[in-house]
């Protein structure tokens, strides 16, 4: 296939993993037969799963480039209106994707197989996966409970749909009293299940230590951030040495300022407050809950933030596809934030079990042109992207970043 996309020259590694993102990938049975023998890692099902699919669905895929070994992970989303790419194996057993009726090329394929620890347990036998998991390659995610109770949810989000009988924001906004009393015994677990899911391999380089849950209630989000807090100061010691950013603590924020304060105290290196429509209208159709507190809540909170954490080490992210009809301003409100201090990423919208959206994935050039504006624009400010593009596995930010994506046709 052409690396040529319009104006812009993509990398092959980079390109397919923006077409697999705008235009989803299945399975051949010789593929899925694969992913058993490799190992590969199954969807976590903690707050998202493709519309369609089963929790014995391939998470996520590494593709490396022939030319020069660069890696990208990406995740295997749904199948949306547009033609799939579709992973197979050649006549050798390797894995091969196909697009267009083409074998894609310039690129080798791996699974992203099951981290070591997640068949691990801790002393008092709990799964060592009930406390850590791992997303992309290397984040080290921590999410003490399920589920979010927020008074509306999102519209591109499904993650009331793995509750189960686990820990969950509805029991913990319903009675504080539940957490206080399971929060000595969880934070005990905690710690050693990151000490030993710490020495697997996918951490060998490094370890993207994110705090993220689903929202307690609205009128609760003092407590949300006094729970982080309190986490955070205990794990600090733990993640110093192999954390790439520190702690990133992604979380909606709270009503009192003060609260941001305890939150830099108590060792959380970034902060994520994540608007993920950054339109008023984008905001108030796909956040509902969001917006009953408010498009200025959020934005306050972010300013506020900057003075606390520091230009460069506040976040927010984007759902991008969300607000197509509005693009180029959101190109100017994301311009707006960014020179104030706030540096913006996205992840490409996918359609996941439990969402009520009614627009569609955006095209590959959107995708491509929205990513290279963001990047000039992050970069002029000296802001590095979220995490590494192993991580980052729904965002080409990182590529873009690292020059995978050229404005240009090069010869």
């Amino acid at each position: 296939m052409k690396n040529s996309i319009r104006e812009y020259t993509v990398k092959a590694e980079t390109l397919l993993k923006a077409i697999i993102l705008t235009n989803g990938i299945t399975f051949t049975s010789k593929a899925i037969k694969k992913s058993i023998k490799d190992g590969a890692k199954g969807q976590n099902l903690i707050y998202n799963m493709p519309i369609n699919s089963s929790n014995t669905r391939p998470q996520e895929i590494l593709i490396r480039s022939v030319e020069d070994n660069y890696e990208v992970v990406v995740s295997c989303v749904a199948p949306n209106s547009k033609e799939p790419v579709i992973l197979d194996t050649d006549i050798t057993g390797e894995l091969i994707a196909v697009y267009k009726g083409e074998v894609f090329g310039g690129v080798d394929i791996a699974y992203i197989k099951t981290p070591e620890y997640y068949t691990k347990q801790l002393s008092s036998g709990e799964n060592v996966k009930d406390f850590v998991s791992a997303c992309g390659l290397d984040e080290l995610n921590i999410i003490p409970w399920r589920g979010c109770a927020i008074s509306k949810g999102c519209r591109f989000c499904g993650i009331n749909s793995f509750i189960g009988d686990d820990v969950s924001a509805q029991k913990i906004s319903s009675n504080h009293n539940f957490w206080e009393k399971i929060k000595g015994k969880y934070i005990v677990n905690l710690k050693e299940a990151i000490q030993i899911a710490l020495k697997s391999e996918c951490y060998a380089e490094h370890a993207h230590v994110i705090l993220i849950a689903g929202n307690l209630k609205n009128d609760d989000l003092n407590y949300e951030s006094l729970v982080f807090s309190d986490l955070a100061r205990e794990i600090q010691p733990l993640v110093a040495e192999k954390s790439a950013e520190g702690i990133v603590a992604v979380l909606t924020p709270p009503q009192s300022f003060e609260m941001i304060d305890l939150l830099f105290e108590s060792g959380i290196s970034k902060v994520v407050f994540n608007l993920e429509a950054i339109t008023e209208e984008g905001f108030h159709k796909y956040c509902p809950g969001k917006s009953d507190l408010g498009y200025q809540f959020f934005i306050e909170r972010l300013q506020y933030a900057l003075k606390v954490f520091g230009k460069g080490n506040v976040w927010t992210n984007l759902v991008y596809g969300l607000e197509m009809e509005s693009n180029e301003d959101v190109i100017e409100k994301c311009s707006r934030l960014i020179e104030s201090g706030i540096v913006i990423s996205a992840n490409i919208l996918h359609l996941d079990k439990g969402n009520s959206l009614d627009c569609e994935v955006p095209s590959l050039y959107h995708v491509i042109d929205f990513f290279f504006r963001i990047e000039q624009m992050n970069s002029h400010q000296g802001f590095l992207p979220f995490y590494c593009s192993k991580a980052l596995r729904t965002s080409l930010s990182n590529e873009v970043h690292d020059m995978r994506v050229l404005r240009g046709i090069i010869n």
